[in-house]
């Protein structure tokens, strides 16, 4: 078959070779009694009232002789115009001279009917005009109306989602054109993201649409990723119709992060300051967010927000009612150090929707002495050959005892000590017994010596052994005088007139 133009006049011309008499002669001598029958050959066209463009049509020229006479050897002549579309035709014609196609009817008995179809396609919203003649004068004109059915989409969902909730897409899908739209289904493609499940892959029946018409579906996800979820929606029919929306939305998602901040090494029996650090290094806010600490045996509350610590699970528990993008909650509390070693924090942060945050944080508690000593003698001022008295003060402000310390004290050239019980005087070193502080004990060393020299006269104590790294060493001083050097006071030397 040949391909035409969008509009096409379709000729039919009916020849019988036994009638060449026009119509109205032959209905004039039909009515006159003694006039010889004929036939009279009638034609006229089926068609639907309206079609859509590109669609197929059928047209059906109906053939009929209601005269009383054969009409012989009957032929349809059709003219096919040069922007016709002609498919197919029932029967095939018998020949094709340029634009004409024409069909053998055959011999027409009194009162028989002959069909010719003609399947054709509109190209162009014009009316498609059929003309049908006979030689009997005989004629019909049919137009059939040309109709477009146009396909359109839009795409609605919400431009921001959380990850784990439903996200609806409405899809409207509307016919803006003048003919009926049959049979609409609705493909929606996943481009780009991640969902739950398939729902982006299954086509809707949207059945059809009248013109003007809308209606209404709708596809729900659950994005599973955060970032960007675009989706295709294409809108189809077997007679060629199409549309396509585009459409996306921001798939948004909360994020916890947690550190426990506090010292990293603490003696023992101190109290120290913690605190837990929430944030939310993500893109929407959490809702209801569980903070939970459990606490070493290690280490005991001493302050911390009221109600939020459990004595019998050693756990401290916040609610955070919401933390925003960027937001940092501070969760502070005190703790005393009550065992040595190393004694961990661990937190979790938990939330709906939302993977759990962890964190731990260690301290390590040091059991060890921790000495304090003083020295102090009894007279900043001390004549020659006068005794005087010193005073080493110990205290082990540790957490624990401090075992076999050695206390030496050494004596300068200008100083000589003095025999005691209390201690051992070797050259001009005095030593004292081995001595043990408890965690918290307190104990007083007194020792003597007597001064040789005039001038500022300086002791040395020093300290070692109980564990100690290196020797302590502790100063102190004073000052002797000579009291023949001593100067006579004013009163002293100025006399009454009457003294001689």
């Amino acid at each position: 078959m040949r391909t035409h133009g969008w509009m096409y006049s379709l000729s039919l011309l009916i020849f019988a070779s036994s009638a060449l008499a026009q119509t109205r002669g032959v209905m004039d001598a039909a009515s006159q009694s003694k006039a010889p029958p004929i036939p009279i050959v009638r034609v006229t066209v089926e068609n639907p009232p309206e079609i859509n463009l590109g669609k197929a049509a059928s047209f059906v020229v109906v053939v009929t002789n209601q005269g009383k006479s054969v009409a012989n050897d009957v032929v349809v002549a059709t003219s096919i115009p040069a922007h016709a579309e002609l498919m197919k035709t029932t029967p095939e014609p018998i020949e094709i001279d340029g634009s004409i196609a024409r069909f053998l009817v055959g011999d027409l008995p009194p009162g028989a009917t002959r069909r010719v179809t003609l399947v054709t396609i509109p190209r162009t919203t014009a009316p498609i005009k059929l003309n049908a003649t006979t030689t009997f004068n005989t004629s019909t004109q049919s137009t059939v109306i040309v109709r477009q059915p146009v396909l359109k989409l839009k795409a609605q969902v919400s431009p921001q989602a959380e990850i784990g909730t439903e996200v609806a897409w409405l899809i409207q899908a509307t016919n803006s054109g003048d003919g009926p739209a049959e049979d609409v289904i609705v493909t929606p493609q996943l481009v780009g993201g991640s969902v739950q499940g398939s729902p982006l892959q299954q086509p809707v029946k949207i059945g059809n649409l009248k013109p003007g018409e809308t209606k209404e579906i709708q596809f729900t996800v659950i994005p599973t990723v955060r970032g960007k979820v675009t989706a295709r929606f294409i809108g189809s029919n077997a007679d060629g119709l199409e549309a396509t929306e585009d459409s996306a939305f921001q798939a948004l998602q909360a994020h916890l992060a947690v550190a426990a901040v506090g010292p990293t090494v603490q003696p023992l029996a101190r109290e120290a300051s913690y605190e837990i650090h929430v944030t939310n290094p993500g893109d929407a806010t959490t809702g209801s967010t569980l903070v939970a600490v459990k606490v070493p045996l290690g280490l005991e509350i001493t302050s911390v927000t009221e109600n939020a610590y459990d004595k019998e699970t050693r756990t401290l528990r916040w609610r955070i009612t919401k933390v925003r993008p960027s937001d940092v909650v501070k969760l502070p509390f005190r703790a005393e150090t009550t065992a040595a070693g190393d004694q961990t924090l661990q937190v979790v942060v938990q939330c709906e929707r939302i993977e759990d945050a962890t964190a731990t944080h260690t301290t390590t508690v040091l059991s060890r002495p921790n000495l304090v000593i003083t020295v102090v003698n009894d007279q900043e001022l001390a004549a020659i050959s006068d005794p005087i008295g010193f005073r080493v003060t110990m205290i082990n402000s540790g957490s624990k005892s401090a075992e076999d310390l050695r206390v030496r004290v050494a004596m300068p050239d200008g100083l000589q000590p003095l025999e005691s019980e209390a201690y051992q005087v070797t050259d001009r070193q005095i030593e004292f017994p081995v001595q043990k502080l408890a965690s918290g004990e307190k104990v007083t060393l007194a020792f003597r010596a007597v001064g040789n020299r005039v001038g500022e006269h300086r002791v040395r104590v020093l300290v070692n052994g109980g564990a100690l790294s290196s020797d302590l060493s502790f100063d102190g001083s004073t000052y002797c005088y000579s009291k023949d050097e001593v100067p006579v006071s004013r009163e002293s030397q100025t006399q009454s007139p009457n003294e001689t």
